[in-house]
């Protein structure tokens, strides 16, 4: 393939790639939307959503290493913006990049947001069985990997 059309393949797979991004933004927004109403149905299929998008980004990402290692670069984030510059339409390339990696820290934090929420849900839940169980709801030792122990407050009854 030339150049020219080693250009052209370059700018549709970044525009993929921001499209992509944005689908996965949206699959993360909706995440957060299902995990706050505690809607199982809505997070199953969003995560669904999630795996398809990123094993599609990886496969995008791979696409424009080759043709960036075609084009005579070396792939990787330093070499990247160098040869989008080599281009005729570099400014166009840039902007599809700058977008890409704007989508994907929004999704980063997109993500961070909804771990949390996560957490904290999974800390209600043990705190009510900490409660059920007789236990007080805040545990104070930790187990190796600094986890609170989930077998705080109970006792033996013997062994066999």
């Amino acid at each position: 393939m030339h150049a020219e059309g080693t250009q052209h393949s370059l700018e549709k797979v970044l525009a993929q790639e921001v499209q992509c991004t944005g689908r996965l933004l949206e699959c993360l927004e909706a995440e957060r939307l299902a995990l706050t109403r505690r809607d199982l149905e809505l997070l199953e299929k969003t995560t669904l959503g999630k795996v398809q998008y990123t094993r599609q980004l990886e496969e995008l990402e791979a696409q424009r290493e080759a043709l960036v290692t075609e084009l005579g670069f070396a792939s990787g984030p330093d070499t990247l913006l160098d040869c989008f510059r080599s281009l005729p339409q570099a400014d166009r390339l840039i902007q599809l990049w700058e977008q890409v990696l704007a989508n994907t820290e929004a999704c980063q934090t997109g993500n961070l947001t909804n771990g949390g929420i996560l957490e904290s849900s999974r800390q209600h839940v043990e705190q009510a069985l900490s409660i059920l169980r007789g236990q007080s709801g805040t545990p104070s030792l930790y187990d190796p990997n600094g986890d609170a122990s989930a077998n705080l407050g109970q006792r033996e009854l013997g062994k066999v």
